[in-house]
């Protein structure tokens, strides 16, 4: 048994569960909510999205054996899934990885698009390969975007990348690929939105996720979904999905209106590349089934061709990113409030807070309403502020009503 000591503590972890066949795998998610909705519309992305990165966390990960002689990493014992665990970091945390093998051979685990000491490498030649009945600790590093001491830009690690073993069957891992040993990894920037559900599209010589035909996948109407889309094996192939469009940078998601990014349906990767993107369900075309397959003809007439069911029209809701915090302006005690506006329709935003209300009409999309309230106190306790916005949303006027808290703070 091989394990490489560490002294850290330990952060806990949140799994974001999402509905899926059982082509989709769980998900570590280390992400912090900066609102919450309180009413409940299928459509959950307003206000989600990547906290800060906070200590060194650790999980396990369990390589075992499948039924066909397949072979899958799991969150627990017992319970592998091909593709393996959907993994999310934010840009600047370092995740610890214990890989226990319960299967039958040498097994390992090697990662793209993070930083790693050669320790960590996953390989046979650099002696960092799990035995059967072993375990295995490996260390996984990302970073922000920074200047050099020459002047030049290094780039951060956020992206969309993935994992795999690199030994079972040779020392590259063949054997391992092919029966199902690989899963997404996804790195993010703080800020980044997150999705209502994350599904993995892998591209493995002629089956997707190692099924034939293709997996399928549904989501509600206006709900936000990631694709993550991978290649492995020997073959080039061209994912393409009916209904739906992104744009063709880190995310799948324009910045602005300025943004030049290409807008594309189709895009072709090869083996152990990746690429992910972005979409809300159902935009512009409606619920439906929509096909998703290798536009290669000769795969998707072969089987690599599923379905994203788009199913009921999700509630209509307005969009807001709401952020409270308390703090000192002399001796007195502030609350400040802000709301974004992330919807597409102006919106009449209303801030209430126990120490005074602000009704702030017609903020435009991508703008804020903003008001900082005197409190007349030199300490207050933790309390809730309620922000309510009103749009007039495909004919309907709507309105959504957003608590977030605020800390307790003394000025002395």
């Amino acid at each position: 048994m091989t394990e490489k000591s560490t002294d850290v503590r330990r952060r806990l972890f949140s799994r974001r569960a999402f509905t899926a066949t059982a082509a989709t795998a769980a998900v570590i998610a280390p992400f912090a909510v900066v609102s919450k909705a309180t009413a409940e519309p299928a459509g959950k992305t307003a206000g989600k999205t990547a906290g800060e990165p906070g200590e060194v966390r650790r999980i396990t990960l369990y390589v075992e054996n499948m039924p066909d002689g397949q072979m899958g990493y799991g969150l627990e014992p017992g319970k592998p899934t091909i593709p393996g665990p959907l993994i999310e970091m934010i840009e600047g945390e370092t995740l610890e990885i214990e890989l226990v093998n319960n299967a039958d051979v040498t097994a390992s685990l090697h990662a793209h698009g993070v930083d790693y000491e050669a320790t960590s490498d996953g390989t046979r030649m650099n002696d960092s390969v799990v035995e059967p009945g072993g375990r295995y600790v490996y260390t996984w590093r990302t970073h922000a975007p920074a200047t050099r001491s020459d002047g030049t830009i290094a780039a951060g690690s956020a992206g969309y990348w993935h994992y795999h073993d690199h030994v079972v069957g040779t020392d590259h891992g063949t054997g391992g690929i092919l029966r199902g040993l690989y899963g997404p990894l996804v790195v993010r920037r703080t800020g980044d939105v997150l999705p209502d559900k994350t599904f993995t599209v892998v591209f493995n010589d002629m089956k997707t996720n190692n099924l034939t035909p293709a997996p399928d996948f549904t989501a509600k109407l206006g709900e936000r979904v990631e694709f993550v889309v991978v290649a492995h094996g020997n073959l080039f192939h061209t994912f393409h999905i009916h209904g739906h469009r992104w744009a063709d940078n880190r995310t799948g998601m324009l910045k602005d209106l300025e943004e030049q990014s290409r807008i594309i349906d189709t895009k072709t990767t090869g083996p152990a590349e990746s690429f992910g993107f972005q979409v809300i369900a159902g935009e512009y075309v409606g619920p439906g089934m929509w096909m998703y397959h290798c536009h290669v003809q000769g795969h998707s007439d072969a089987g690599m061709a599923g379905t994203f069911m788009v199913t009921g029209a999700a509630s209509e809701k307005v969009p807001l990113t709401v952020t409270a915090s308390s703090r000192c302006v002399g001796p007195s005690v502030y609350v400040a409030v802000t709301a974004v506006n992330d919807g597409d329709v102006p919106a009449t935003v209303t801030l209430t807070t126990p120490y005074g209300t602000k009704t702030v009409a017609d903020v435009a999309p991508g703008k804020q309403a903003y008001q900082s309230f005197n409190a007349r106190a030199k300490q207050i306790g933790a309390g809730k502020v309620t922000v309510t916005g009103t749009s007039l949303i495909n004919g309907k006027q709507v309105t959504t009503s957003y608590e977030t808290a605020y800390n307790a703070i003394s000025c002395g």
